[in-house]
């Protein structure tokens, strides 16, 4: 008992923003990009990060011009974070509980996927006699994946699962990603970042394209960028299949093509009835022909 008061004592007199600053440090590589992520300037990183330290007496990162890597107290702090941190988060959520009457489930999806897969799923739900209480999340794979494990996601959509014992993990639909280029019109390549799967492929399937390429971190960007200004680049089959249609793209004949493929996971042990149905509704939208974006 004294043990779980000096607990509860140590997270309330932190603060939780310390928390997440450090696992976002430790995600990101480096307290500039953490900042990017955080949306915040890295002095503010830094500050927190100094906080944290203080409170702990010891230093949790090692920085230098290539990034930032733990310490050996880092790597024993981190798991623990983590624990702290979700936690905080379950009990807020559990005071924030007060419609008993109606079960919550919460789902979530990377960002390339939330239209439609994710607003088609919330809305076939919410439209489903046994009605719930939703709560939706966009994120990365590896953070959905984590969630899922600590509960405090039900499900997710992800091109790249994390894998777990305690996760069951479903191929939902099989993706492809295809060369298109402008017609009648020359641009450079851009190279979207599809994850280290694309990234091997496509290095052993075309090891020269490479060299001047335009590299983007968002497919919206990209394809809008070529649109207007011409070029080619490597895309998902449902999102220009309208553009292949008008005209507006080809593809380019020869190219090889590359596998994307979606996946579910949630856990093993989770048998409700409620997410049973909802993951039946899931792949049942998964089945149907829908307007697909970035």
């Amino acid at each position: 008992m004294f043990l779980l008061f000096k607990f509860t004592i140590f997270v309330l007199k932190m603060d939780r923003s310390l928390l997440s600053t450090f696992l976002e440090i430790m995600s990101a590589g480096s307290l500039l990009a953490a900042a990017e992520r955080l949306h915040i300037s890295q002095t503010a990183v830094t500050a927190r990060l100094h906080s944290l330290e203080e409170q702990l007496g010891c230093r949790l990162f090692v920085r230098n011009r290539s990034g930032a890597r733990l310490t050996p107290e880092g790597e024993r702090f981190a798991p623990h974070a983590r624990q702290l941190l979700s936690h905080w988060e379950q009990a807020q959520q559990a005071l924030r509980e007060v419609d008993v009457e109606r079960p919550r489930l919460a789902v979530g999806a990377e960002t390339s996927l939330w239209n439609p897969l994710l607003s088609r799923w919330l809305a076939w739900m919410n439209q489903q006699p046994s009605a719930c209480r939703l709560d939706a999340r966009v994120d990365e794979a590896e953070r959905l994946g984590e969630a899922v494990q600590q509960r405090q996601l039900d499900a997710a959509l992800v091109h790249l699962p994390r894998y777990h014992s305690a996760l069951q993990v479903e191929l939902l639909l099989e993706e492809t990603l295809l060369l298109v280029e402008t017609p009648h019109r020359d641009g450079p390549l851009y190279l979207v970042d599809w994850g280290p799967g694309f990234a091997e492929q496509f290095e052993a399937s075309l090891p020269h394209e490479r060299e001047g390429a335009s590299h983007c971190t968002l497919g919206p960007l990209a394809l809008r960028a070529m649109l207007d200004g011409g070029g080619r680049g490597y895309f998902r089959q449902r999102v220009v299949a309208p553009y292949l249609h008008s005209g507006e793209l080809h593809t380019v004949a020869g190219a090889p093509q590359f596998s994307y493929p979606i996946y579910l996971q949630y856990r093993r042990e989770d048998d409700r009835p409620l997410l049973n149905e909802a993951l039946a509704g899931l792949r049942q939208l998964a089945a149907e022909d829908a307007q697909w974006q970035l």
